[in-house]
């Protein structure tokens, strides 16, 4: 095994090419000489007119390789520019040709098409990419990129802030084809102004073994790339902000708000230098859940709950919880100081250089109240006062070197780590019947380290003369390492009345090295085989001990074996493939399988010693895609993928965690893999002549050996044991109403998924509308009580968008979102439930005279269907009043208003097996604040409010890079409009 891999990366660098011919040259604009990114450089052969193209380069460099001898039909274009062809013969022998300058005159398509329907395109359908002209969709001076794509069509905003792209979650936003920030969306969308985007381009981004080998292997991610105008490329800009105010906090005592900004682009080509920072205590932070991977694990406490709903944020949560630490998702009230900074540069024709910084640091106040309703008829309640300290530090690096013609390498590091100190006191009761069962009050302390580094390296070979033939290597890696101490008190548990005084030390170590050697063939003229050979190994171990208070020696010197384990297991992968890639102008398709072998094996070492648990799996890996375009504007999209998923360390190792005594919680070392089949078709058009595009997506996913939960809830005090795992058998004492909760593999879990976009301008009202129709269906297996129960969440759901193209002076979007939910269970359908939300928004800004503008943000948000005091019918209005200053009205002054009807709120509905709950959490209040914006411009920039406009283009080829962060739900956050976040 070891021998191949090494054969491999020696054949990688070792093996020499036959001589070729390489097309080069630059696609400029004719008139500012320009670089046009993005435009289409294509070679055409004749006669056969096969296609050979690329996109052009940050700098307006192109390069087609593996050119074979022959007569040619050179071919640039850029949308609203004039094509420009001409012939060209490429010789034997594999000398270079270079092309120099190829200027494009203005006057293309767009142009023509502007003249017959007298508005701007919205949107272009080209091949797998949808392109949105950002000047078909006027916004105010002061709106960001994230102001901007929620106009645009098949793009909106979930109801916990993650930027959805149609139908799918947004993985990855680049700037003019390059990451911005690593994998953190928000930090483009936030910081980006709309003034500066040109066009926004949606697609899936392949991986980078496939965009090297052209062999798609369906390893995609939903990807926007933000095109900037020419003006942008080269300058500085940015925006900083200062605001100072007064408010209420959660106990209605005054309470000051401030808030301070600054976001720094300094542009010059293919240099970019991005510097962001600030510090506020009203609930802004810019930067993903990245940063917060590695501090949260089975230490913490249970019943942590995660998600967004409300006006004020979303649902609750506690230090177990990343959304605590994302506050725009989180709810509840933090402080937050953090900075970035990014670099990107492409040194020469073979360097190019992407990396980034983060640090953040956040304080959490998260108070909340839960009312849980168990399949069994149980219930509990739950009142929770939680705090919580985060400090993180991320970096992470995009080396992509070309070494000559034919050999290139990708380098990737990573690292991050962090500080988590959480705090928590929970009121606890169970009750049936109305007759309360048990009650309990915990007061839980815990102190989480994390150090993640991690990086890949990607070696690339194109082999021989054919175009096509290539060879590559993927070795990746990653270390987890966290430490962790907690103490739990706890009073009052049960009609027993025990009490807990217990501290719990742990340990983790993790870690993955995988590889991946792949060879593409040519077959043909239109395709391509690949073999692929992988191997990957994640070896893991956990050392959890816990002690008792001893009130003689005073100290915490009692070693709890039932709540104490030291376990390790490893996972072994390893598999090879063959697939085949068909592609020509309408068609592209492929279809394959691997082969896969899998062991899984895992030993514990405290507090008995247990038998080895050794399984292997072998399974086989079927994958399809295909893509069907019938014209430009029209393309039709089928994926089917199998994966294996390994069950996670927490869910194996067999120790009791009971942070909170009425919920526990243990692992099952006896845990198998899963298998999923997921399905996904997807079309998209859109009509130039009426400006109309659709989007419709049918997907679904079915998984063998799911991972699912076991849940005791206990009727009365009881002893009951574990039920699988070397630990069977254990005694785990249970209050009444109390649960004991273990992860077990069941069957018959599914979930579907539909949904469908239409867009078009209406021209009487000078507006756009955008109507979203969809439903979905899931099925989820558990046992409680030892009886199996399928929870089934079928629900319907519509939206209707309808956003302003008057002028910039007049701004507004009006939508209207809503959700009929059910709630079904087999096991008792008594308790089977419906629940309707619907949440409406209306956001404007107005410029009613000379430099003065008014801003407004409604939110009216409805629940319907919860438990008795979970129902919610509140507005929440902010808004704000800004006299604009200095030449080119660079400066504002405004008076800002947060919540000025004291209505703001925050509720979240959680289904799950075993109970559906909802949980309200404290969110921040009334506040006005008075702020200073100012925006930086550079020289040769225009001044505000009207920016130059460029052409348009398609994604460049720059470096791509691989979660995801979130951002306000709609409502949540303090408000938007170039006010404090959130809009």
């Amino acid at each position: 095994m070891r021998f191949l891999l090494f054969a491999g990366l020696a054949w990688l660098l070792a093996f020499s090419a036959s001589a070729q011919s390489i097309v080069r040259g630059r696609v400029l604009d004719g008139k500012d000489q320009s670089p046009l990114i993005g435009a289409n450089a294509v070679l055409i052969h004749l006669p056969d007119s096969v296609r050979t193209g690329t996109a052009v380069g940050a700098d307006g460099s192109f390069e087609i390789t593996g050119v074979a001898p022959g007569r040619y039909l050179f071919s640039a274009s850029y949308i609203g520019y004039q094509e420009q062809r001409q012939a060209l013969t490429v010789p034997a022998g594999g000398a270079p040709i270079a092309l120099g300058t190829v200027a494009l005159a203005t006057g293309g398509i767009a142009l023509k098409t502007v003249v017959v329907t007298g508005q701007e395109v919205q949107a272009v359908q080209r091949g797998d990419t949808t392109s949105l002209n950002a000047k078909a969709f006027k916004t105010n001076p002061d709106a960001t990129a994230g102001d901007l794509i929620t106009k645009m069509p098949g793009i909106s905003v979930d109801a916990s802030g993650k930027t959805q792209a149609q139908g799918e979650q947004v993985q990855q936003v680049l700037v003019d084809g390059k990451p911005f920030f690593g994998t953190d969306p928000d930090a483009v969308l936030k910081n980006l102004p709309a003034e500066a985007i040109d066009r926004v381009e949606i697609f899936d981004q392949q991986s980078e073994q496939s965009r090297f080998s052209g062999f798609n292997d369906g390893n995609t991610q939903k990807t926007l790339n933000i095109i900037t105008k020419p003006s942008f490329r080269n300058g500085q800009f940015g925006r900083a902000v200062v605001g100072a105010g007064a408010g209420n906090s959660p106990t209605d005592t005054r309470d000051g708000r401030y808030r301070a900004s600054l976001n720094l682009n300094d542009f010059h080509g293919d240099r970019r230098v991005t510097v962001l920072g600030q510090s506020n205590n009203v609930n802004e932070q810019n930067f993903g859940t990245d940063d917060l991977l590695g501090v949260i694990g089975n230490s913490a406490p249970g019943g942590a709950r995660g998600g967004g709903g409300g006006g004020g944020g979303g649902g609750g949560g506690s230090g177990s919880n990343a959304g605590d630490f994302l506050v725009s998702q989180s709810g509840g009230i933090s402080k937050t100081t953090a900075a970035g900074l990014n670099y990107s540069n492409t040194w020469n024709k073979k360097t190019e250089l992407t990396g980034s910084y983060f640090f953040n640091h956040s304080d959490n106040t998260l108070n909340s109240t839960t009312n849980r309703q168990f399949v069994t008829g149980a219930l509990y309640n739950e009142t929770s006062f939680s705090g919580s300290t985060n400090t993180n530090h991320r970096a992470n690096f995009r080396l992509d070197q070309k070494i000559d013609s034919m050999t290139s390498v990708l380098f990737r590091p990573r690292i991050s780590w962090q500080q988590n100190d959480a705090n928590r006191r929970l009121l606890g009761l169970t009750s049936r019947e109305n007759i309360t069962q048990s009650q309990i009050n915990t007061l839980y302390q815990s102190d989480n380290q994390a150090l993640n580094p991690a990086g890949d390296i990607l070696l690339r070979r194109k082999l021989g003369r054919r175009a096509g033939r290539t060879l590559s290597l993927s070795v990746n890696g990653s270390y987890t390492g966290r430490t962790g101490n907690s103490v739990l008190n706890t009073t009052n548990i049960g009609s027993t009345n025990t009490n807990l005084n217990q501290q719990s030390l742990l340990t983790q170590h993790g870690g993955t090295v995988a590889g991946n050697l792949a060879y593409t063939e040519p077959v043909g003229q239109h395709a391509q085989l690949q073999g692929n050979y992988a191997l990957s190994y994640a070896p893991n171990n956990s050392d959890k001990r816990t002690y008792d208070f001893d009130d003689r020696t005073q100290q915490y010197d009692l070693l709890n074996q039932s709540l104490s384990n030291v376990f390790s297991n490893y996972y072994l992968t390893q598999g090879g493939g063959l697939s085949y890639r068909y592609n020509n102008r309408k068609v592209q398709l492929s279809v394959g399988a691997n082969a896969q072998v899998a062991r899984l094996q895992g030993n514990q070492e405290f507090p008995l010693p247990a038998g080895a648990i050794d399984y292997t799996f072998w399974s086989v890996l079927p994958q399809a895609n295909l893509m069907w375009r019938p014209d430009r504007s029209h393309n039709l999209r089928l994926f089917y993928r199998t994966n294996t998923n390994a069950p996670s360390l927490n869910q194996l190792q067999a120790v009791v965690n009971n942070s909170n005594p009425l919920q526990l919680t243990v692992g099952n070392p006896t845990l198998r893999q899963e298998y999923a089949h997921n399905l996904v078709a997807r079309y998209s058009g859109a009509r130039a002549d009426k400006n109309s595009n659709f989007f419709a997506l049918l997907s679904g996913s079915y998984t063998q050996n799911p991972i699912s939960n076991s849940t005791i809830v206990a009727a009365r005090d009881t002893t009951v044991t574990v039920p699988t795992g070397p630990n069977t058998g254990q005694a785990v004492r249970l209050p009444a109403g109390g649960q004991l909760t273990q992860s077990t593999n069941l069957q018959q879990q599914y979930s579907l998924r539909a949904q469908a976009n239409y867009g078009r301008p209406l021209k009487v009202i000078k507006s756009n509308i955008n109507a979203t129709l969809g439903a979905s269906f899931s099925q989820t297996p558990g046992l409680v009580n030892n009886l199996l129960n399928y929870a089934r969440t079928p629900a319907l759901t519509g939206a209707l968008t309808l956003s302003s193209n008057v002028s910039e002076k007049l701004d507004f979007t009006l939508s209207s979102a809503s959700t009929q939910s059910y709630v079904r269970n087999t096991l008792r359908r008594q308790l089977d439930n419906t629940y309707f939300n619907q949440l409406t928004r209306l956001k404007l800004s107005w410029i009613v005279g000379p430099g003065i503008s008014f801003q407004t943000d409604v939110t009216h948000q409805l629940y319907r269907g919860l438990s008795a005091a979970y129902n919610q019918n509140y507005v929440l209005w902010n808004a704000s009043l800004g006299k604009k200053l200095f030449p080119g009205q660079r400066g504002e002054i405004k008076l800002y208003a947060f919540d000025i009807l004291k209505q703001n709120r925050a509720i979240q509905r959680n289904v799950t097996v075993a109970y559906y709950e909802d949980v309200q959490t404290t969110v921040l209040q009334q506040y006005f604040m008075l702020m200073f914006t100012y925006n930086i411009r550079s020289a040769n920039m225009t001044t505000l409010p009207t920016a130059p406009e460029g052409p348009g283009g398609r994604r460049g080829r720059g470096g791509f890079d691989g979660p995801p962060g979130g951002g306000p739900p709609p409502g949540g956050g303090p408000g938007g409009f170039g006010g404090p976040p959130g809009g």
